[in-house]
């Protein structure tokens, strides 16, 4: 967390960069403090609310405000047609505290802007730090970074060497466009060319956040590996910090389970019609759920991992086809079956997940 003093007033705040579902603490204190405003401003929206103060300090958690402000912004949707744009999975608040005595004459005041991502990292956890990912390349992909600064530089690697240096005039979190990747590589490294993006590890400290620091000139943040599978079922999530992740899985066996609601209608309510005899009566209220494995075969550790988040995303894509190229691509919301999943110790092992197709239509009476 951030600390300031104002007026003798002392202020503890979120950092420059901070999640959505982590508590999100504001604590103020000082003599006479008698209540504090907490004024949260995103564009053309305004929030404001009081906390009370107890022997002369404050606390409050502002989380569910920041979540409200997400409302009608998350989907893993991308414009296809552009190399690089602004995520959606991250806002900038502007937030002010004001201090007030038992007279509501005002003590002191403060206020922060920050970086509030969609997402939840757990304890020991690096979030903008190394990635290995896999573009699939006969399906769309991009890839995400959180750029710190203005004009940023990104030098990214074919096969290793180096090949295209990218500036980028704005900041905050990213997604790029595969496009922006030179054709033709088995494999490609995106380097922080002037070591200005920061990167957090998320620690058990008192104040549940983690300080943001920079990897060093030219530092690896990622590594993209090429596949040229053409078959299988293509997911896309939003993992627990805030990136979109794709991932082309092999299909297994589909199971179709239907269940009633076990209401039952007589026919001898009303006249005996088509030859129905009077009392057998009929049942009605079906509900049909289609449900697939899918497992990625062999992968290592920190891939595993990262399929993990699926199991937990409440934002699942499949691709359905059409040409992303045209924004012409097409998805369908899914679900991922809860469960146990067991990691191994061993050095590559399968995942294994259940996909379930929502909102499977049956006829109804």
């Amino acid at each position: 967390m951030r600390q300031t003093v104002n007026n003798g007033y002392s202020f503890f705040y979120p950092d420059e960069v901070y999640f959505a579902f982590l508590p999100c603490i504001i604590k103020a204190s000082g003599s006479n403090l008698s209540w504090i405003e907490v004024i949260i401003r995103c564009g053309n929206k305004e929030r404001a609310y009081n906390v009370e103060a107890f022997n002369s300090e404050c606390i409050t958690d502002f989380k569910t405000y920041v979540q409200a402000l997400f409302d009608g912004r998350i989907n893993a949707a991308y414009d296809w047609t552009i190399g690089y744009d602004s995520s959606v999975l991250n806002i900038l608040v502007g937030i002010e505290v004001n201090a007030y005595d038992a007279g509501n004459v005002q003590l002191a005041s403060i206020d922060f802007t920050t970086n509030m991502v969609w997402g939840a990292p757990k304890y020991g956890e690096t979030w903008n730090g190394y990635k290995r990912l896999t573009w699939f390349t006969h399906y769309p992909f991009s890839f995400g970074i959180y750029l710190s600064k203005l004009n940023t530089k990104l030098l990214i690697g074919y096969e290793g060497a180096p090949n295209k240096l990218l500036e980028i005039p704005t900041y905050g979190m990213m997604d790029f466009n595969a496009d922006t990747l030179p054709s033709g590589a088995k494999y490609w490294n995106i380097y922080d060319y002037d070591g200005e993006i920061q990167q957090g590890t998320f620690d058990n400290t008192f104040d549940l956040t983690f300080r943001l620091t920079t990897g060093g000139k030219q530092s690896l943040l990622l590594r993209i590996d090429r596949d040229d599978a053409e078959s299988g079922i293509y997911l896309r999530w939003i993992d627990r910090h805030g990136f979109i992740r794709y991932w082309l899985f092999a299909a297994g066996e589909e199971t179709r389970e239907i269940a009633s609601d076990l209401s039952f209608i007589r026919n001898n309510l009303a006249d005996y019609l088509y030859g129905y005899y009077g009392d057998n009566g009929r049942r009605q209220g079906y509900e049909r759920t289609d449900s697939i494995k899918l497992c990625a075969p062999l992968v290592d550790s920190d891939t595993f991992d990262m399929l993990q988040d699926l199991a937990s995303s409440p934002v699942v894509d499949m691709y359905l086809g059409g040409d992303w190229t045209q924004e012409e691509d097409m998805w369908m919301s899914v679900t991922i079956k809860a469960g146990s999943y067991t990691k191994s110790t061993a050095c590559l092992q399968d995942f294994v997940c259940e996909m379930i197709i929502n909102n499977i239509n049956v006829q109804r009476l």
